[in-house]
């Protein structure tokens, strides 16, 4: 049978490209694309990855109160630290699909635990729908302000001519890949110390236990600004607006050295599109907001924002990028 030939419909063809120019306002603007459902009746519930505390839970704890006025709703922080993010990653793939659930993640849980584990109880791609990107941020090479080292390659030399005599602790994986870089590069060969968080590793090193730690500069910012740590080294390409002082490893005498993190929220596979683009726009116009737009940044983060298929983007990215680098390096979970 042939194709059905049918009048052009005009005034159909008006409201299709009506529909459109509204779907593109909601995303350009903020405004709530049109959604046949009452959603949201009820608090949202966002999963966080890290126990209280950490950089990712700061994150998620300057935008909640926004996100929620926005929503007209409360978003409610979960933390589920532990297993590189899989025990928070697995609890929203698991979710209803309706858009009370969400997943803070970071490069570190969705893009490079493929990488880590020979089995997950989830698939990074098919599992979860983006909602949108929220910011990158570089991570810091630390030292305790009163007994470490006050440059990097004080501490480099150092674990060049004693092998293992410089301990560092780091969170999760990213930082770790960093540090492995950073010996590469260098030559040396530190004592590498995983912890669950910061909460665990921080008072280590300011108890003269542990040498120097690896955070984000959303963790790490409020401990050098009150003085109990100094920054040594950033590992973004050029130096941080809120870390000034802090050379980048690159220009500490290892040009093209760079490899920072992205957060992002996610949400169940199967979620609606109309929830999805709602969350979308009042995501990206919470990241908008002053007072959360300098909070974040004064952090040194870089804020991103953007469409859902952004952070699908992202993903794929690092996880090309990233995961023959944790293969060449051996890194395993811990």
């Amino acid at each position: 049978m042939g194709p059905i030939q049918r009048t052009p419909n005009t005034k159909g063809r008006g409201l299709a490209a009506a529909s459109l120019l509204g779907l593109a306002l909601a995303f350009t603007f903020g405004l709530p694309a049109r959604a046949d459902t009452d959603y949201p009746d009820k608090p949202v519930r966002l999963i966080v990855p890290f126990p209280p505390g950490g950089g990712g839970d700061k994150l998620a704890r300057v935008l909640a109160p926004t996100l929620g006025e926005l929503l007209k709703t409360s978003v409610i922080i979960d933390n589920r630290g532990g297993a590189n993010g899989n025990i928070a990653l697995q609890a929203v793939a698991k979710s209803k699909a309706d858009g009370y659930t969400l997943g803070l993640t970071l490069t570190d849980h969705i893009a490079l635990s493929p990488s880590l584990y020979d089995k997950l109880a989830f698939d990074p791609v098919k599992d979860f729908q983006p909602i949108g990107l929220i910011a990158s941020t570089p991570y810091v090479f630390t030292v305790d302000a009163a007994s470490g080292a006050a440059h990097l390659a004080a501490a480099i030399a150092k674990a060049k001519k004693d092998p293992g005599s410089v301990s560092i602790g780091y969170p999760t994986v990213s930082p770790l890949l960093a540090t492995e870089l950073l010996q590469k590069q260098s030559g040396a060969k530190f004592n590498l110390i995983p912890y669950r968080g910061i909460a665990q590793g921080m008072p280590d090193m300011l108890g003269g236990r542990l040498d120097a730690w690896v955070g984000t500069s959303v963790t790490m910012r409020g401990f050098i600004d009150g003085g109990k740590v100094r920054g040594i080294a950033v590992t973004s390409a050029q130096r941080s607006p809120a870390l000034p002082g802090v050379p980048t490893i690159a220009e500490s005498g290892f040009p093209g050295f760079e490899l920072v993190t992205w957060y992002g929220i996610v949400a169940p596979a199967g979620t609606p599109a109309a929830i999805v683009a709602v969350l979308n726009a009042r995501l990206n116009k919470t990241l908008r907001t002053p007072d959360v737009r300098a909070k974040l940044e004064a952090d040194g983060a870089l804020i991103l924002g953007g469409a859902p298929e952004q952070l699908s983007r992202a993903l794929r990215a690092d996880m090309d990028r990233l995961g023959p680098l944790i293969k060449a390096a051996g890194i395993k979970p811990e």
